[in-house]
């Protein structure tokens, strides 16, 4: 399976782009799956040095715009660019090493059960650069340190709580100090201290390594203690952004069902479907 944690090297990202600002440009972007359409000319951008959240209904694709992002899928039109390189132009040779300056924390952590905690953060490093022993037992124990479990690393995953195992994870994916982070559902499953501790840590890391951060996520209380904007996604655009501390009271169809939780709206209940009456064989029946 493919992991952007384990794609990395020790060579340096590119450049930074013309527009400092913005690190991911997103213009028109349409991805059609299975005669479904995902995106429809969708349009984004994700500012430089700061937390972005993607939120949206489930199936609207948040988890395939990161997909996008990192060239491991190719949409049907539009442009994204990272860095101010075009991801749909690039060789395979250029979009590994785009993917060089990115770190990916899946939603399941990923960690390899049959390796202890260090030997999980220390997984990129040997596979990838011919670095001493010394040098990636002082990197590993660094990362470790930053997010607080230097002293489990000798720790198997299996004796990990699930907040435990996602800031491991979180260690992998910084283990290089990457440009950018992606977070795909980083708080499904936490307690509440373990979930303060992760928003802590994202929050922490971005703001003392310099990192971009985009985080998919459902949970707008924790997404308030963490992101500096939303983009709220339905039917395949941009369907309301902004602070995520005011975004919910816009008055917006769509925020007022996804954050009010109502079962019906611009997100039908229903999926569509025929006539009942006909499907039961009921037409033309006395009533």
């Amino acid at each position: 399976m493919f992991s952007f944690v384990a794609e990395v090297s020790m060579t340096q990202p590119a450049s930074p782009s013309s527009d400092d600002s913005t690190l991911v440009r997103i213009r028109g972007l349409t991805t059609v799956l299975n005669g479904k359409t995902i995106f429809d000319a969708l349009d984004l951008d994700i500012p430089r040095g700061k937390v972005t959240a993607i939120m949206g209904p489930s199936g609207t694709g948040k988890t395939t715009l990161l997909k996008h992002i990192t060239g491991q899928m190719r949409a049907d039109a539009g442009e994204i660019r990272v860095n101010g390189e075009n991801v749909a132009g690039m060789s395979r040779e250029q979009l590994y090493k785009m993917r060089e300056g990115v770190g990916y924390l899946f939603q399941n952590s990923a960690l390899l059960t049959d390796f202890d905690v260090f030997e999980n953060v220390a997984f990129p490093l040997r596979q990838h650069t011919q670095l001493p022993e010394v040098l990636i037992r002082n990197l590993v124990l660094l990362k470790l340190q930053a997010v607080g479990l230097r002293g489990a690393a000798r720790l198997m995953p299996n004796e990990l709580s699930g907040g435990m195992a996602r800031r491991v994870a979180l260690a992998r994916a910084i283990v290089f100090d990457p440009m950018l982070i992606l977070y795909d559902e980083p708080f499904v499953g936490l307690d509440p201290v373990a979930l303060n501790q992760v928003l802590k840590l994202i929050r922490t890391l971005n703001q003392t390594l310099g990192i971009t951060s985009v985080l998919v996520a459902h949970e707008l209380e924790a997404v308030k203690q963490v992101a500096d904007h939303v983009f709220l996604i339905a039917n395949g655009k941009v369907v309301a952004q902004g602070d995520p501390k005011t975004i919910a009271n816009d008055g917006s169809p769509w925020t007022r069902q996804f954050f009010g939780g109502e079962a019906d709206g611009p997100v039908p209940f229903q999926y569509p479907a025929g006539d009942l009456a006909q499907a039961l064989g009921l037409t033309g029946a006395a009533k």
